[in-house]
């Protein structure tokens, strides 16, 4: 007895395939956003990091290298200065798989912003000390 349907599983490896890679793919371009998001953020939380140690009340803005990341576009970081330290980047990534062939603009957004508080490390070492001797003056005689 002959089989009616002989072509299914073509058929149907046809509007698999296409769907499973289609999936892979975007799986891929999601593990580069969040790679490109957690340098991103490295490199900010060490920048404001860098910038609040600074001693002296104007601290030079820190440069942030936007060049090196794997998959955003249009990328730009910025430091700012004062008692509390902003140091924010934005980019965007626009994967093919969704905007096909022609310039579809940015359609994931990357923006992380990084807050440090202004320290003077020697300044905080020596109040430390003084009201350990305070304290010691008064405690032990």
């Amino acid at each position: 007895m002959k089989k009616e349907l002989e072509g299914y599983m073509t058929l149907e490896a046809a509007m698999i395939f296409p769907a499973v890679f289609a999936l892979v793919i975007m799986l891929l371009y999601a593990t580069f956003f969040l790679y490109d998001k957690c340098r991103m953020t490295q490199d900010l939380y060490t920048a404001a990091y860098r910038q609040s140690i600074v001693r002296g009340k104007s601290a030079p803005d820190i440069k942030i290298d936007t060049s090196d990341f794997f998959m955003l576009s249009s990328c730009s970081a910025e430091t700012g200065g004062g008692s509390e330290i902003t140091a924010s980047a934005k980019g965007g990534m626009a994967p093919a798989l969704l905007t096909g062939t022609g310039d579809g603009g940015t359609i994931w957004e990357l923006k992380v912003t990084m807050h440090a508080r202004k320290t003077d490390p020697p300044q905080s070492f020596r109040r430390f000390r003084r009201v350990a001797a305070i304290a010691q003056q008064a405690l032990g005689q």
